[in-house]
């Protein structure tokens, strides 16, 4: 007996108490088109995610050619084709540059490049994107867009296609030609395509139509069987019957459900997480450099923030630089040098401290920005590209290697700056290596915020309010109850990099005016190295965790 492409039996869906569908129970033959139509709510939407295997039934079963759904997505990521109701894809870049990524990211390293080429030609023609191959995303029409998304399907060569609302917002033109194309790609190329649409004006070319109503299964046929059953012309006759009258339905009779045996499919595993992470990483590159306002961002707080530092430190470092540990023999001149050196050295110390928590906490801003939306502002795209096979791992660590960088240049800058312009003492190799650390321990933590918000602007808010509590919680500027100063203090990163930074100073009197002056502990540096660096590894995992997760969302 062989599999029917889709199979559903007493399928039945519900959230918390919320029954979405119940009694759903059909199968669809290979290489045929069908249609789920009805009213808003009535679970259209629900059943094709439940196909696609985002949701998880309560009761029944549902089986692509045989295989478990999630089973079939988790082995063979190309072999079902899902498009939700808007495409997503980088709008900076051009169609020909996100169809290349998509080549690279789902073709399988056994392909040659010739034969990748050839066949991204071949998609291109099928689709009928020659026309506009040159223009960025953001400039296509709504159909062009469609198109677009349903070719980059097209890529992994499918055997089953999964759409929801593909027709969504087109005209009647722009939807007539849709459905032809989709009909001609169940024809002639032996795709099974399920398509969940709102329009209705050309289900004509439907091999049969699914008519769901509150979440029930009314009747699954043809476009005439459906038209005829109710004695109706059209079916916008139709939902007006179910519009305008209060339409119960008798529980239906369970139906068998069987155990078909899983059946091949034509399909590949998408390449591995290396050549994923080159072409990754050549993308990541470019859509870096076209985002002029993140670029001009970047650049402004690299430059202007070690400025702030040397303008606070300008008119009392002075003051510290004449700081003397000797006293006079007078007596009384031994008094009154000792306490104008009580008080001088009381003021060099919150300068020296205070100065050296103010380039940490600005770098801890700084890194907040680098990482707070990057991840979070293409969820969409990272989702599907997550369904398609991508390494959660390659994408986080493309990531990774991003802010890694910008991290090293704003460290070095502000490092080189302040100890050049302000004259602070010590090593600038041992400062830079802490405050490159303590940049790209934030900056790691806050890739991870932005792998677990499922917004650019939450993950942003997150951010800052981490950052805004790194001088408080560090202890360094205020006097915090000892057991709370112990809690708080492996996690927080500013404690970390102004511990290490004042390390450097341990041999000149800076240190030893710092260490008279304060009761919070001056960690050694290689503690504080140590512990920001556990920070970016925890941080790593937790957002290839929170990466991960999406694939099934």
């Amino acid at each position: 007996m062989s599999a029917a492409a889709v199979s559903v039996a007493n399928l039945e869906i519900r959230i918390g108490h919320k029954l979405l569908l119940s009694d759903i129970s059909f199968d669809v033959p290979a290489g045929s088109f069908i249609a789920i139509i009805g009213a808003s709510g009535c679970g259209k939407s629900t059943l094709i995610k439940t196909l696609a295997g985002q949701l998880v039934p309560s009761k029944g079963k549902v089986s692509i050619a045989g295989h478990a759904v999630r089973q079939l997505k988790k082995e063979f990521p190309l072999a079902v084709g899902y498009l939700p109701q808007f495409g997503a894809f980088h709008p900076e870049l051009s169609v020909l540059e996100n169809l290349q990524n998509a080549v690279a990211l789902r073709l399988p390293n056994s392909v040659p490049p010739a034969v990748q080429r050839n066949w991204m030609r071949h998609i291109i023609e099928v689709a009928r994107l020659e026309p506009f191959l040159q223009q960025t995303y953001r400039t296509l029409s709504g159909g062009q867009m469609r198109r677009m998304a349903l070719a980059e399907e097209l890529i992994g060569d499918p055997a089953i296609f999964l759409l929801d609302e593909l027709t969504s917002g087109l005209d009647a033109f722009s939807d007539r030609e849709m459905m032809i194309w989709l009909r001609e790609l169940a024809q002639q190329y032996g795709k099974t395509i399920v398509l969940v649409t709102h329009a209705t004006y050309h289900l004509e070319y439907c091999d049969a139509i699914l008519f769901l109503h509150k979440g029930r299964m009314v009747q699954f046929g043809t476009y005439q069987e459906l038209l005829d059953a109710h004695g109706v012309a059209s079916i916008a006759d139709l939902f007006a019957i179910y519009q305008t009258q209060d339409i119960e339905f008798p529980p239906a009779a369970p139906v068998a459900e069987v155990d078909y045996p899983p059946q091949p499919l034509k399909t590949a595993s998408p390449p591995g997480g290396g050549r994923q992470f080159c072409t990754l990483l050549a993308r990541q590159a470019k859509l870096f450099w076209r985002d002029k306002v993140q670029v001009g961002l970047h650049l402004s707080l690299a430059l202007t923030f070690p400025a702030v530092v040397a303008v606070f430190a300008t008119k009392g470092l002075p003051q510290v630089r004449s700081l003397t540990l000797s006293l006079e023999t007078n007596i009384i001149r031994t008094l009154v040098e000792q306490l104008q050196y009580l008080q001088e050295s009381y003021h060099a110390a919150s300068l020296i401290s205070g100065l050296t928590m103010f380039q940490v906490i600005l770098l801890t801003l700084i890194g907040a920005n680098n990482g707070a939306r990057e991840i979070a502002k293409e969820r969409e795209v990272l989702q599907k590209e997550l369904r398609a096979g991508l390494s959660p791992l390659a994408y986080v660590l493309t990531k990774f290697l991003q802010v890694a960088f910008l991290s090293l240049l704003q460290a070095f800058w502000m490092a080189w700056f302040v100890k050049t312009v302000c004259g602070f003492p010590g090593e600038f190799i041992l400062q830079f290596g802490i405050l490159f650390t303590v940049t790209l321990a934030m900056s790691a933590t806050c890739l991870a915020i932005s792998a677990a918000c499922a917004s650019p602007e939450r993950a942003s808010l997150l951010a800052i309010y981490l950052v805004g509590f790194q001088l408080p919680l560090s202890g360094a500027a205020l006097a915090l109850p000892e057991w709370l100063s112990l809690a708080c203090r492996p996690f927080i990163a500013a404690y970390w990099g102004w511990s290490g930074y004042l390390k450097t100073f341990e041999s000149f009197r800076h240190y030893d005016i710092v260490k008279q002056s304060t009761a919070t502990f001056i960690a050694p540096y290689h503690s504080c190295l140590l512990v920001l660096g556990l920070h970016i590894l925890a941080a790593l995992a937790a957002g290839w965790w929170f990466t991960r997760k999406m694939r099934f969302v």
